[in-house]
């Protein structure tokens, strides 16, 4: 009958989107086993040129071919300091130094090839807590999210008691709108930062304002501002609730140390001009109490 069919049909279709679902699981496992080893990043042509005063490597230890790549960077010359940790990696190909002092100085001007050199980096140095997070920042960064939340979870295994990666993983959260799990990792840093509370607290009322816990919100605001008075965007995100409550006087106090903390943050003459109109609807309504008031007299 109609009833049979239509499951057969469902049946049907169920397994194709299996198939079809474990087929796109297999080839996309191909392809990092493959990338895995297809071997190391090919150097540039560029970078082969040697380091400057190293250009025989007998016995030239990579350190310090980084440390003086890095004394050349300090000197604003970073054209001249790549080679030497190209040179690095010649000298040591076992050892993830050159690779990463590479990704460091690629990260602003060449994001895709940073990442590439930050991996191989990671496959000589995979227990490094602090790589994972250096890679899962670079990686947000350059809007790669769920990426990045692999590596601040990887580096939060290593070491369970690093506020940064929590901290990282719970803005990734947010920025995915995973708002429960991001509220799960700002509590995990804070339970570990000792420094940083007020930034973490801040973090905690934007996410509990987003779940609609507004109360619990000012709460977690009130938390950063005692941790740190001068922190502008909790007095701003104080000013926002309490203006939204209708709570005009109080949020005229955060509005104004907030301008006074942080006059060039863009997106507080838009809460001024909200406090503002409901001011003057306030101002409004009192006189039509008082004019209702007279003329019932």
């Amino acid at each position: 009958d109609t009833s049979n069919v239509e499951r057969m049909r469902g049946t049907k279709l169920a397994r194709m989107l299996i198939v079809v679902t474990l087929m796109f699981v297999g080839a996309c496992q191909a392809k990092r086993k493959k990338r895995r080893n297809s071997g190391p990043p090919v150097l540039p042509n560029e970078l082969q040129a040697g380091c400057p005063f190293h250009k025989s490597l007998d016995g030239t230890d990579a350190r310090e071919l980084s440390e003086f790549g890095h004394e050349l960077e300090r000197d604003g010359r970073k054209a001249e300091a790549m080679p030497c940790y190209a040179a690095a990696i010649r000298t040591s190909p076992a050892m993830a130094i050159g690779w990463l002092d590479l990704a460091v100085a690629q990260q602003y001007d060449n994001p895709p090839t940073a990442i590439r050199y930050y991996e191989r980096g990671l496959e000589l140095k995979p227990a490094d807590h602090e790589l994972y997070n250096q890679m899962g920042v670079l990686l947000r960064t350059n809007g790669r999210q769920e990426e990045a939340s692999h590596h601040f979870i990887r580096a939060s295994r290593l070491k369970p008691n690093d506020a940064d990666a929590f901290f990282h993983l719970g803005g990734t959260h947010d920025t995915l709108d995973r708002h429960t799990e991001a509220l799960h990792a700002y509590r995990l840093a804070l339970e570990n930062e000792n420094k940083n509370e007020a930034r973490i607290h801040n973090n905690i009322g934007k996410i509990l304002g987003k779940l609609n816990r507004w109360g619990d919100a000012v709460r977690a605001f009130r938390e950063a501002e005692e941790a740190d008075p001068t922190f502008p965007e909790t007095q701003a995100n104080l000013a926002h609730v309490f203006t939204s409550y209708g709570a005009l006087d109080e949020a005229e106090v955060h509005l104004e140390l907030a301008m006074k903390l942080a006059p060039a943050d863009e997106g507080l003459p838009e809460k001024r001009k909200a406090w503002e109109e409901k001011v003057e609807k306030r101002k409004k309504a009192e006189f039509e109490e008082r004019r209702r008031k007279v003329l019932e007299e």
